[in-house]
């Protein structure tokens, strides 16, 4: 049975890397979203030295950032966002944001355009985050370049993907989130997923957080197969429609009259018989788009997406089953099987959007929140012009 004593609590400088401390803890949670930056819960019992003699000052919201590792692979990385102290039980909680959630409190201050000459999208996020968000070498006050990035230099990159090329234009004056602009380059047709995974350098003596780039979006196959009952239950299966949409409408840069738009109307869905529904639109807005182009991929995707309800199924993974937290990552591709009683089931693939495990004294629970494939086979059908009425 895993429980809390199998995990280790590692502390690392945020800027910089350097090796703090080992924390002993009770209890944790975390939780692993693609595209986003998750979160994690650390009790600590104060009774057990938890610094073992170091500084208590180093426990310090953005100064330090915790990483979760189980046997020998690092799981989930964050930095402190606040702690707490109960008195009454004597332990101290610690929570934590994703890694990703520090290039979101990050702006493009002073602008940036790729000109006349488009793009790859990966490196366009690429130099977004190490521009303004993640530059380890920082310019003095009163040098050029003071207000750009002072930032911890945390993240390693793979070479840039050979994916689609971008115009961008992000102008200084509208602060854009770095980790919004990345996220929104991403979610276009033919755009990409990421996550940030974590492992050992061990020459270094510091854990690398490396970028991974996921393109296409749509999954990468691991052929693992969960099935009800076997090596994970089902805990329910959901039909849901928020997403769906008949008309969408995509917001450019410029205001007014002059702010660029795109629109799409999914016709076939409000007359199709067996399947028509009223009427249902869905708006978005990116001021950083300069091309209708780009606009037009948006609203085709949404379109896309929006094109049928989405069954998903909550899956909880058998605790020291055949597949745990560390064999699996948001962004795999899955297939999952369950049936009961007169109704017919599912057995379909997945995309793993979400990881959450809580980890305590009695054992340890990991559940998926999954998204079907189909939603972007979907999006590639609409773009070559053969989306039909197959659910």
């Amino acid at each position: 049975m895993t429980e809390a004593a199998d995990y280790r609590v590692i502390l690392s400088e945020f800027k910089g890397g350097r090796l703090l401390a080992e924390l002993p803890v009770s209890g944790l949670s975390f939780r692993s979203i693609l595209n986003a930056p998750g979160s994690a819960s650390f009790t600590v019992p104060l009774s057990a030295e938890p610094l073992a003699g170091l500084d208590w000052s180093l426990v310090s919201p953005w100064r330090i950032i915790a990483h979760v590792q189980r046997g020998s692979r690092v799981l989930w990385g964050g930095p402190l966002l606040s702690w707490s102290v109960d008195m009454a039980t004597e332990t101290m909680t610690l929570d934590c944001p994703g890694l990703w959630e520090y290039y979101r409190r990050n702006m493009v201050n002073l602008g940036y355009s790729t000109g006349a000459t488009p793009r790859e999208q990966t490196t366009i996020a690429r130099e977004l985050i190490q521009t303004f968000a993640d530059n380890p070498s920082p310019v003095a006050p009163g040098q050029a370049g003071y207000w750009g990035s002072n930032g911890p230099g945390a993240l390693t990159f793979g070479p840039d993907l050979d994916t689609m090329k971008r115009d961008r234009t992000y102008p200084w004056f509208e602060w854009k989130s770095v980790g919004e602009a990345v996220e929104q380059l991403g979610a276009v047709i033919k755009g990409f997923d990421f996550r940030i995974d974590h492992d050992w350098d061990v020459d270094a003596r510091i854990i690398r957080n490396r970028f991974r780039f996921l393109a296409p979006a749509g999954g990468v196959d691991t052929g693992i197969v969960l099935e009800h009952g076997t090596n994970c239950d089902v805990t329910s299966v959901t039909s849901d429609g928020d997403k769906m949409c008949t008309e969408t409408g995509v917001n450019g840069a410029g205001e007014g009259w002059s702010q660029l738009k795109s629109w799409w109307y999914n016709g076939q869905l409000e007359t199709e018989d067996g399947r028509r529904i009223p009427r249902l639109a869905a708006v978005e807005t990116n001021n950083s788009v300069v091309r209708v182009e780009t606009l037009t991929a948006q609203a085709e995707r949404m379109t896309a997406v929006g094109a049928f309800p989405i069954v998903v199924p909550e899956v909880r993974l058998h605790p020291g089953g055949e597949y745990s937290v560390a064999e699996l990552r948001v962004g795999h591709k899955i297939r999952v099987r369950a049936r009961t009683a007169n109704w017919p089931g599912i057995n379909a693939e997945y995309v793993i959007q979400e990881i959450s495990t809580k980890v305590s004294q009695t054992g340890e629970e990991t559940t998926l929140s999954l998204v079907p494939t189909t939603v972007f086979e979907r999006v590639d059908d609409w773009v070559k012009g053969e989306l039909v009425s197959a659910a």
